[in-house]
């Protein structure tokens, strides 16, 4: 009779034992692949600040404009005084009227490449700024204070400058249908006594 009250082993502890070794095994499992998650997305996230630093990534060229060239044509007054010398260039350009403007004008500046011709413009004069509203057809040209200090002076002289100036405007620009020209930012009467500056120019009539 005791043999029937003994406690016979059962299998449901070593079952346990197993069961909770493969959930440890699966946590642990599940902590590596997250951590290996977590790692990846740190990498990949290095690599996009990396980009953004050096400028590259595939989407970096899509924000910046494509430059290409324009051709313009500059006047400049022949060396003997008799008439004006036009000569083709092609400059860089991104499609921006102001930009291509100031990059005009700094040609301009830069005088002639015929030994037939000389600058208008007097010596050390540069382009500072430009700025061209299509809807108003008006462009702003800004430039350095040699324009006046620099200039030799005479109706003459003072004519070669504008005509150099806005009839390279009115070939480039024909849209534009007033122009004014600033000195260091701002309105000047006139360039050496003769020609009125303080009010805006038609440069077509200047052709």
């Amino acid at each position: 009779m005791s043999g029937l009250n003994e406690q016979r082993p059962t299998a449901g502890g070593p079952v346990r034992r197993l069961l909770r070794g493969r959930a440890v095994v699966i946590a642990l499992a599940i902590v590596t692949f997250a951590a290996a998650g977590v790692a990846w997305w740190a990498y990949r996230q290095s690599l996009n600040h990396d980009d953004l630093l050096s400028g590259g990534g595939p989407n970096a060229a899509v924000d910046l404009p494509q430059a290409g060239d324009r051709a313009v044509v500059l006047v400049f007054p022949q060396r003997d005084g008799d008439g004006w010398l036009s000569e083709d260039r092609r400059l860089a350009s991104r499609g921006q009227p102001g930009e291509d403007l100031l990059a005009l004008m700094q040609a301009l500046c830069g005088g002639p490449r015929s030994g037939r011709a000389v600058s208008g413009l007097p010596r050390g004069t540069r382009a500072l700024a430009a700025f061209v509203d299509p809807k108003a057809r008006t462009a702003v040209i800004d430039f350095s204070d040699e324009l006046v200090t620099g200039h030799p002076g005479g109706s003459a002289a003072e004519s070669a400058t504008l005509v150099s100036i806005l009839r390279t405007v009115a070939l480039n620009f024909p849209q534009v249908d007033n122009c004014t020209i600033l000195v260091d930012g701002r309105q000047v009467g006139t360039l050496a006594g003769h020609l009125d500056l303080a009010h805006p120019f038609a440069p077509r009539r200047w052709l």
